[in-house]
């Protein structure tokens, strides 16, 4: 614990605990402004007023942690594919099948985020954060270290099936997606 001295001797604080532990609130404040927002106003009509306003707290605050709109929709990409990746680590899949269920199963509840993404153009910059962000994941482990080509395949294959599960209304459920990714795969291989 950071330690303070004080006339009487020394004593233990939690201050700098207490500030992360804020500055974190804050941010989760903003991403969920912009996560609305999203849902309701174009992605360039939003304003650092509006998100402000969603987040009940002031433009200053906003600029003390973001220098623009752009930064903060970057954390909110990288939030939610933490949170994507959790929920597929906690699934504990064994299969690449298993990996697909759990991807679609985040993505169904999470689904009006994800059409609000497609609908403001921005799944691309949501492909760049994924792209990024699982060199370390659970996925890239399911494949050989010396064979990247496999694993870029998969996580494309994955991406591309949401893409089109997107268009077609995502009204497919996640069971079906994995079965459908499991069909893709056997398709691959008969005409090898």
């Amino acid at each position: 614990m950071p330690v303070m001295w004080h006339s009487g001797g020394l004593i233990v604080t939690d201050k700098p605990i207490v500030r992360v532990q804020q500055v974190d609130q804050t941010h989760e404040w903003f991403q969920e402004a912009l996560a609305q927002l999203l849902q309701q106003t174009p992605y360039q009509q939003i304003t650092v007023s509006a998100l402000a306003n969603r987040a009940g707290l002031s433009r200053r605050t906003f600029y003390r942690h973001y220098v623009s709109i752009d930064q903060l929709l970057e954390e909110l990409l990288g939030a939610e594919v933490a949170q994507l990746f959790k929920a597929i680590q906690k699934a504990h899949p064994k299969h690449f099948q298993e990996v697909v269920y759990a991807y679609f199963d985040y993505w169904q509840a999470r689904l009006s985020f994800l059409q609000s993404l497609a609908v403001n153009r921005l799944l691309p910059r949501l492909l760049t954060v994924l792209t990024q962000a699982t060199n370390d994941s659970l996925l890239a482990r399911m494949f050989p270290q010396t064979e990247p080509y496999i694993y870029a395949f998969a996580a494309g294959g994955i991406w591309n099936l949401m893409v089109a599960w997107l268009q077609a209304g995502a009204v497919d459920a996640p069971a079906v997606m994995a079965q459908k990714a499991r069909l893709v795969a056997k398709h691959l291989v008969a005409i090898m």
